[in-house]
């Protein structure tokens, strides 16, 4: 009995100190939060965002190139992986706001599934799955982008604050389920500021 508790504390403290020393805390003051990543990623720089604003990867909530105001990418995987972050300025929503909203997305979604995006050239965008996190206030999409050849996975996580919306869109391979759940962890363990709390 003594040899399985001690097993079991020792395996808590391993499970609980490992994800602290495999990721950094990232805290962006002018957008008000603070997000984890492995050490592999970095903040990705003014012209990295410039770049992703340029190539005008389609953004599913909203269907157009973005402004981004910060990102973060693994430059060790030639910037396959990448996180990349937009403000949505408003005020608080209610919760009846916040589901008619998720519907909203959804319904277009959905549209765009069906169809070509012509602002895109051959673009298609194919939603897989949505679901509202009511504690967390995050909508997650999950969508397949692809341009000609290339097919992209694209995670977008909409994030309810007291200011408005943060706008939390991954990029990753399609196969690539490690940088999947990489990106669906640091979102979730996401720390908004008490002014952005909701």
């Amino acid at each position: 009995m003594r040899f399985f508790i001690i097993a079991t504390a020792l395996g808590l403290i391993i499970f609980c100190v490992t994800p602290a020393e495999a990721s950094l805390a990232y805290y962006n003051q002018d957008l008000g939060y603070t997000i984890w990543l492995p050490k592999s990623w970095a903040e990705a720089s003014d012209s990295y965002l410039d770049w992703a604003e340029q190539s005008r990867k389609p953004v599913p909530v909203q269907g157009d190139s973005s402004n981004w105001k910060a990102g973060y990418c693994n430059p060790t995987d030639g910037y396959t992986r990448s996180l990349l972050v937009e403000v949505k300025p408003g005020r608080r929503m209610h919760a009846a706001d916040i589901s008619n909203f998720n519907r909203f997305i959804v319904k277009t979604m959905s549209r765009m599934s069906s169809q070509d995006m012509g602002k895109f050239g051959s673009s298609r965008v194919v939603l897989k799955d949505a679901a509202y996190f009511k504690d967390k206030k995050i909508l997650r999409l999950r969508a397949e982008m692809t341009n000609g050849e290339q097919t992209v996975l694209s995670l977008t996580y909409v994030v309810y604050t007291r200011t408005g919306m943060l706008t939390f869109v991954g990029y990753v391979d399609p196969a690539d389920d490690q940088a999947r759940q990489i990106i669906d962890t640091a979102v979730f363990s996401l720390y908004l500021d008490d002014n952005m709390r909701y």
